[in-house]
């Protein structure tokens, strides 16, 4: 995966770009870039134009946003599913469509911020709970009372932690539902990468579904999916899908496609979940990875001693031609934090070249600090995730 690098000179011009290696972003298996992907987008926009100019619920429904619906339901192992904009607009629909049935919402602490954003947005009360801690997420929804609604990313988005899917539907009162967003699970865990509902091969009615369509599934747009009475509550009673101009038919046309070539990619899915476990192994090598995982997803976080150093290791691995996120995003592990991810597109040579890049770029800036802490020598709540709750799953 190479990206170009542009960066403007003094004078506000745009420098020539400079392309380099990146270890960054969420193109998990490379399909934005699939000629398959590209073919259908062509297709499509000949078929429908551009845009369909409308919300779907007046002049805008097209039979591409149809189909796509049945075949991501399918896909899924869900009753029925909802095209919306955005993954961000696909949880505010989901939070729209049940807060005729809860009024409360408990949330791990560190979920995508689009999760509280949407909550607030449909008037739900929002409680949060450890990251990671099935039994405090259990804990509190007892509390509220009534029926809860409990939040939380399947993968998460800054370090690829696994969310206690099966000990939260084990801990929770019968009439809770659990929403996973699934943004940076599907099209990486699971058969076929089909994400968290079938990784843990359960068929749970509780356990609903937000995600988006642009990262493993790499085209546009958001989903969200469960029974149909939560599918239909989120076509009647929400103002992200009923007042929202949806994504372009060509694009919902490309989704579909490679929904379909993903269900038969399997060896695409072992080579990133492959060159995931290299990458994870070399960073627990250079003390900062995240141990043992299983599933390997392909997101990694790392934090050093401070800004300056991370900075520095960043500057190192671009002189030495990888690009790598020095990162301030929500949900992250600290204020600051590297974000690698990597795809099934790495080669062996590029993922050791990085690892090369990072133990010579840790080494150049704690001798320019005189500061060689490591990330278990921060304090504990600038730590990584990872290293916090090694083992709990």
């Amino acid at each position: 995966m190479h990206t170009d690098v542009h960066s403007a000179a003094r004078d506000g011009s745009i420098e020539r770009p400079v392309t380099r290696v990146g270890f960054g972003g969420c193109d998990y298996l490379g399909y934005s870039r699939h000629p398959a992907a590209a073919a259908a987008l062509v297709a499509g926009a000949t078929r429908y134009g551009v845009s369909s100019s409308a919300s779907r619920t007046t002049t805008g429904n097209r039979p591409a946003h149809d189909a796509l619906e049945r075949a991501f339901a399918e896909f899924v192992g869900h009753e029925r599913a909802l095209l919306l904009p955005e993954g961000f607009l696909a949880n505010l629909a989901m939070c729209q469509a049940l807060r005729s049935i809860a009024d409360t919402a408990v949330l791990d602490e560190r979920s995508h911020r689009s999760l509280r954003d949407a909550c607030a947005g449909a008037g739900l009360t929002v409680r949060t709970y450890r990251h990671l801690d099935a039994g405090h997420a259990c804990e509190l929804t007892r509390r509220c009372g009534g029926r809860t609604i409990v939040m939380t990313d399947g993968v998460f988005t800054a370090d690829g932690d696994l969310a206690p899917v099966r000990s939260l539907l084990n801990g929770l009162p019968a009439d809770a539902l659990l929403v996973v967003d699934d943004c940076h699970a599907l099209g990486v865990i699971g058969p076929q990468g089909r994400g968290t509902r079938a990784m843990l091969g359960t068929s749970d009615p509780r356990l609903l579904m937000t995600t988006t369509l642009a990262k493993g599934v790499g085209c546009y747009g958001g989903c969200l999916a469960g029974p149909a009475w939560v599918v239909d509550g989120a076509r009647r009673d929400s103002s992200a899908f009923i007042c929202t101009t949806p994504v372009p038919p060509a694009l919902a046309e490309a989704a579909a496609t490679m929904l379909g070539v993903l269900a038969g990619d399997d060896q695409r899915l072992e080579r990133m979940r492959r060159n995931a476990g290299r990458l994870r192994r070399g960073l627990n090598e250079l003390g900062i990875g995240p141990g043992e995982r299983e599933p390997e997803t392909p997101i990694f976080a790392v934090c050093l001693a401070d800004g300056a150093a991370m900075r520095a290791v960043v500057d190192h691995a671009a002189s030495e031609g990888f690009e790598i996120p020095l990162m301030s995003y929500p949900g992250g592990p600290a204020p600051c934090y590297l974000r690698l991810s990597v795809t099934s597109e790495h080669t062996i040579h590029e993922i050791d070249g990085l690892l090369g890049a990072l133990e010579r770029g840790m080494s150049r800036a704690a001798a320019e600090s005189g500061d060689r802490r490591g990330p278990t020598d921060l304090p504990e709540h600038a730590r990584p995730a990872t290293v916090q709750a090694a083992g709990l799953s």
